[in-house]
């Protein structure tokens, strides 16, 4: 091979292996969009995962807080309760503690299931907001729809 031709050569593999890193880069490939149905939009910034802030110090009283329009926020310690209907729960308690396993329920989180279950470290203060439900009996508490459930600390 002629000096010339090995020019040209590493040249076109040069910008071969910079298109190959320029895409890799922007994650994507030639046959495939950045957002595709594969990834149920897990990429999108539609499918964004929502965190909610910590409750300012003075917010941060054990309890429940009418919000207005029939919406409340339940703030406590979390809680599960396998023997109690697999419940979890907001309990009364001392942040930074592990609360007793018959402590005082505040709400019974009825839809922990349909949320993000990150948010449910044990012990953790945390705060709920959402509707009180009718309660049937079957839960240790006072059961809750909530929209979402944070860390409050």
């Amino acid at each position: 091979m002629t000096n010339t031709r090995r020019s040209r050569w590493h040249r076109a593999l040069l910008a071969a292996t910079l298109a190959l890193v320029a895409l890799t880069a922007l994650g994507c490939s030639a046959d495939e969009p950045a957002d595709t149905a594969a990834d149920n939009g897990v990429l999108g910034v539609e499918e964004a995962v929502v965190t909610h802030p910590p409750l300012p110090e003075a917010d941060r009283v054990i309890g429940i807080q009418e919000l207005g329009d029939g919406r409340v926020r339940a703030v406590g310690l979390i809680q599960y309760r396998a023997k109690e209907g697999a419940s979890w729960c907001l309990v009364e308690g001392t942040p930074g503690e592990e609360p007793p396993a018959d402590a005082p329920v505040i709400v019974v989180i009825a839809n922990m299931a349909d949320l993000d279950a990150a948010c449910s470290t044990a012990g953790a203060l945390a705060y709920a907001e959402g509707e009180l439900i009718e309660d049937d009996g079957s839960y240790p508490g006072q059961p809750m729809n909530a929209e979402f459930v944070a860390r409050a600390d």
